[in-house]
């Protein structure tokens, strides 16, 4: 499967130079606060590897389990959910997967999510409502979803990336303080812009990411109709819960959105095929996407329009 696999130019490249340039961004505020601080020549490019290094370890170590204290992520045994084991087993076979630990959320949202260190290192999480929400063919579609981002290894470079928006914050604040340690009105606002910032560009990389693990999906299950559903249901049809943590909603498959969109009518153009009419009955909610830059996730219109060229 993998070797089938062949996701677009533009996605790869998209994903590529996003990555480079979070990574870059981090490792070069750690150079000008080592500048800043006095240390400069040969010594300061081996304190500034070891620091830079050090950090995105860090992150890259205990993020998973971070990740599990924040959502009461419960591992499952096969006893638990033979059904799903079944399917996670089958699709991993499929795809060439190192199977991932299976773990369950207590959560009414229907929501799934990947984390882990490594493809070997990995857990799909399934929140409780996913199961009650979704039909099998659908609830594999998003398993399917999850492992494609196993797969691209893109869980692990979310973790590390998180971290850009707070190092730019304390970064600016510390390279912009005076001597005596002090900030200034304007460096602190700076400081807020920086990390401003720095959150969109993960925000974007994190966008990608999504376009990336629904090619995945719909090819690894030859069944994009049924992952197209599973976004229209959890986007259109579900209302959004206390419950859901907000640390991870990066990592989420999906998540609703407040739209006129009317489920019924989006499932049914699905079903027909009819990827003409699909596209006009979303095309309102493309046109309103300026927001889409405050989003984890793109607008739903637009995954179902990427995944109709693959399945009508």
């Amino acid at each position: 499967m993998p070797e089938k696999f062949s996701p677009s130019l533009s996605l790869r490249i998209r994903i590529l130079l996003t990555t480079v340039l979070v990574f870059g961004i981090i490792t070069a505020l750690i150079g000008l606060l080592l500048a800043a601080a006095g240390i400069t020549g040969s010594g300061s490019l081996i304190v500034w590897l070891m620091i830079s290094l050090f950090m995105l370890a860090l992150q890259w170590y205990f993020g998973p389990t971070i990740i599990k204290i924040a959502t009461g992520a419960k591992e499952l045994k096969y006893e638990d959910a033979p059904e799903i084991f079944q399917m996670v087993e089958r699709l991993c076979r499929k795809a060439e997967l190192p199977i991932p630990k299976i773990y369950l959320v207590d959560d009414p949202t229907p929501n799934a999510f990947a984390f882990g260190r490594t493809q070997k290192d990995s857990g799909v999480a399934i929140h409780r409502g996913l199961l009650s929400v979704l039909d099998k063919e659908e609830i594999e579609g998003v398993i399917a979803h999850e492992l494609g981002h196993i797969n691209n290894r893109d869980v692990a470079v979310m973790t590390v990336a998180s971290v850009l928006p707070v190092a730019l914050y304390y970064g600016v604040l510390i390279f912009g303080s005076d001597r005596e340690g002090r900030n200034s009105v304007l460096t602190i606002i700076g400081a807020f812009v920086a990390q401003f910032l720095g959150q969109l560009m993960v925000m974007w990389l994190s966008r990608q990411r999504e376009y990336f693990a629904d090619e995945f999906s719909a090819r690894l299950t030859g069944n994009p109709a049924m992952l197209m559903r599973a976004l229209a249901k959890i986007s259109y049809g579900v209302k959004p819960h206390a419950e859901s943590s907000s640390m991870v909603r990066a990592l989420y498959f999906a998540e609703s959105q407040q739209t006129d969109m009317q489920l019924s009518k989006v499932l049914s153009l699905i079903d027909s095929g009819n990827r003409q009419a699909l596209l006009e009955a979303i095309e309102k909610e493309k046109k309103s996407g300026f927001f889409e830059i405050f989003m984890t996730h793109p607008l739903t219109a637009k995954r179902l329009e990427h995944l109709s060229k693959l399945a009508m």
